[in-house]
């Protein structure tokens, strides 16, 4: 009886939800569609597009309120749906690999930020001490979350809570945009894949932001950077507990506040427990996975449309604020940086133990996990005992014209191939199903379809970088 009361009345409870999810879903859409037409580097990287996407339409237009629980149900609950089918990427040995350096770095970076931020802002840029605190802990930790958390504990205005998830939102977008230019670039030495995502996590405020920058290098920068993120997010409960003792002995006459725990990490955890243990389907893990990949662009959308810019002018000394918020992200990222880098010459001895990791970390594999090789030649499937190395996902593709023989095997039409495991492939003299290539390049040169894009990116460097990548291939 009572179950049958709350499905009657479940779809009016989510009446007021469905217009915002239904926009930052259509939305999402759009900016998938709009970052494939943009070419390198913006196409690889649809988080960003679909975060620029949402704070250009937030800058240009209010937000109905109609539209409003929905972003925030999008903001609040589909993210954290998003981050625990993240752990449908990651198994247990991924843990066991990092050990703790990341927890200590991470440790580390929020102490100082909180610290060190909290500092600067009040003394050199004179900001009010509530919107300074926010503003430092925001990040510090983990963004907006951090914020509203922090905000109901010290009975913060809504006026001051609002203009620093603005700054951190917007300050987080920077970093967003500029990380992973740096990485590519060559302009964070001693930074691996995995260290990359050490960086990122770390020194990134929000948890799709942190997505978004991961994302655009390769599955191992993601993977890391959210495991790293999300134990900065665990450590807001301590330092919450910290400030509601600081904050009870000033002010007896007020209620405590609740501490709220982040169980969705929880459900992480246990997911990626569940992954390590059994095998998906390849096709539904694709399926999941893309699902996943579609929920942090609501969410990019949902964020960048709800930051309201014009908060920023309403505390007064716009430039002080904006100085701050660029303060936050070199701060972050410096001590981020230098944390690291006690620990990268033992982290990348130990990772260069295991041949693929060292391959992958070489200048021709770093090449292909970034122009997109790595997406259908997946280095290793988790099996029953453990990760294989393939250098494939199993899957079906469609090649393209060049490569149909016209003949239909079962699901597959002629066009369709199943990748092939690039592993041993140092020991072949010819290359793709019939033969006909030659050398790799002209493999490479044979791929079609949905490998098209790929291919292109391949040919689009330069001569240098093209023969680092065979010469990666190569060796496999």
């Amino acid at each position: 009886m009572s179950l049958a009361l709350t499905l009657s009345h479940a779809p009016e409870k989510m009446r007021p939800v469905l217009p915002g999810v239904i926009v930052a879903a259509a939305l999402a859409l759009a900016a998938g569609w709009i970052a494939g037409g943009l070419g390198e580097p913006l196409s690889r990287n649809p988080v960003l597009v679909a975060m620029l996407f949402g704070l250009l339409i937030g800058s240009s237009f209010a937000c109905p309120d109609a539209l409003r629980p929905g972003l925030d149900f999008t903001k609040r609950y589909l993210l954290r749906l998003a981050v625990v089918l993240v752990g449908f990427r990651i198994t247990t040995r991924l843990f066991l690999d990092l050990g703790f350096m990341p927890l200590a770095v991470a440790a580390i970076e929020l102490v100082l930020v909180l610290t060190l931020l909290y500092a600067i802002a009040r003394k050199l840029f004179r900001l009010d001490a509530e919107i300074a605190l926010l503003v430092a802990v925001g990040s510090a930790v983990c963004g907006a979350a951090a914020i509203l958390s922090m905000a109901a504990l010290v009975r913060a205005r809504d006026q001051s809570a609002g203009v620093a998830i603005a700054l951190i939102t917007l300050s987080g977008t920077v970093a967003l945009l500029a990380y992973p230019v740096m990485f590519l670039g060559g302009w964070l030495p001693h930074l691996d894949d995995r260290l990359y995502g050490v960086f990122v996590g770390a020194s990134i405020f929000e948890l799709a932001q942190v997505y978004g920058a991961s994302f655009a290098i390769s599955d191992d920068a993601l993977n890391t950077a959210t495991l790293v993120k999300l134990s900065k997010v665990l450590m807001l409960v301590p330092l919450l507990l910290a400030a509601s003792l600081v904050f009870r002995s000033r002010n007896k006459a007020q209620e405590a506040t609740p501490i709220p725990f982040p169980w969705f990490i929880v459900a992480f955890i246990g997911v990626v427990m569940l992954n390590s243990e059994i095998t998906l389907n390849p096709q539904l893990r694709r399926v999941i996975l893309d699902v996943d990949q579609f929920l942090f662009l609501m969410v990019m959308i949902a964020l960048g449309i709800t930051t309201r810019v014009g908060r920023l002018g309403e505390a007064g000394g716009a430039w002080r604020l904006i100085g701050v918020g660029f303060v936050g992200v070199a701060l972050s990222a410096a001590l981020a940086y230098a944390a690291l880098i006690p620990f990268s010459a033992t982290f990348r001895a130990a990772s260069a133990s295991s041949s693929q990791s060292a391959m992958l970390g070489s200048h021709g594999g770093r090449l292909f996990a970034s122009i997109g090789c790595a997406k259908c030649h997946v280095p290793a499937l988790e099996g029953s005992n453990g990760e294989v190395e393939l250098y494939s996902d199993l899957l079906l593709h469609d090649m393209g014209p060049a490569l149909d023989d016209k003949i239909v095997q079962g699901d597959a039409i002629g066009a369709e191939w199943r990748t092939a495991p690039l592993v041993g492939i140092r020991l072949r003299h010819r290359y793709l199903h019939d033969g006909r290539a030659t050398t790799l390049r002209d493999a490479v040169f044979a791929h079609g379809g949905t490998a098209q894009i790929v291919r292109d990116r391949f040919f689009d460097l330069d001569e240098t970088d093209r023969q680092a990548l065979l010469d990666f291939v190569a060796k496999l």
